[in-house]
């Protein structure tokens, strides 16, 4: 099956993905992909919403795990919306920023209605080394203003293709094309075109489409100016 949903993203002209891993059950896991596809990369985090206590200490392992193929510290960040405790949430975010620093490594952040203490957050840790990047950004220009001095990225996927959001245009014209990623939080979030379905990675091309259509620039643009970026980053 795995094998199926590579060889469909490749064969639409996707070359790196990125398996973000979101408790330490699934480190091993991550990484054990990577290794078996050349394409894919894995980044090692522990998510907001599955935040237990006893992970705090298995934190400190993330420093020690060696593989070309480590590429970030993600997915980790903030969600007001979920019944976790807002001071343990930051807690946990906040040291695995200070490994990232450590690493030299970028953070994939996830970030639900706590975007003023995302900001807190990392105005307290100081700076990040190697930037980062918001997915399936949600926030409005402002924020967008106060992350970028911190070398954030801001990456768009399937919310995008239900065009109905002016706040999610503003921002997009606002980081295009300097700051923006694209993505597919595959295996949620899936395009409007496949609603109901669970996403895939090469469902990549219903996200160009879309911001090609909000930007009005060829989706050839959309793809090399993300894909470059991606790169960057």
């Amino acid at each position: 099956k795995l094998d199926a949903i590579i060889d469909d993203a490749k064969r639409l002209g996707v070359i790196g993905l990125i398996t973000c891993s979101i408790v330490p059950a699934e480190w091993e896991l991550s990484q054990k992909i990577a290794k078996t596809y050349n394409e894919v990369y894995f980044a090692l985090g522990v998510h907001p919403w599955y935040i237990d206590p006893h992970f705090f200490t298995e934190l400190e392992r993330l420093l020690h795990i060696q593989d070309d193929k480590y590429c970030a510290i993600g997915e980790i960040g903030l969600d007001a919306k979920v019944d976790i405790d807002m001071q343990v949430q930051k807690q946990f975010f906040e040291k695995q920023i200070t490994i990232a620093n450590e690493l030299n490594k970028p953070i994939i952040v996830h970030c639900r209605g706590a975007f003023n203490e995302l900001v807190t957050s990392l105005k307290r840790v100081g700076k990040l080394n190697a930037g980062g990047v918001v997915h399936s950004y949600s926030g409005n220009v402002d924020i967008a203003k106060q992350l970028i001095p911190f070398g954030i990225y801001f990456s768009f996927g399937g919310a995008l293709t239900f065009r109905n959001s002016k706040k999610k245009r503003e921002a997009l014209n606002y980081v295009y094309p300097e700051y923006v990623l694209l993505e597919t939080d595959s295996p949620d979030i899936p395009p409007v075109e496949k609603s109901g379905e669970i996403n895939v990675p090469a469902n990549i091309i219903y996200a160009v489409k879309a911001m090609s259509d909000v930007l009005n620039k060829s989706e050839e643009e959309v793809a090399d100016i993300t894909t470059e970026n991606a790169k960057k980053l």
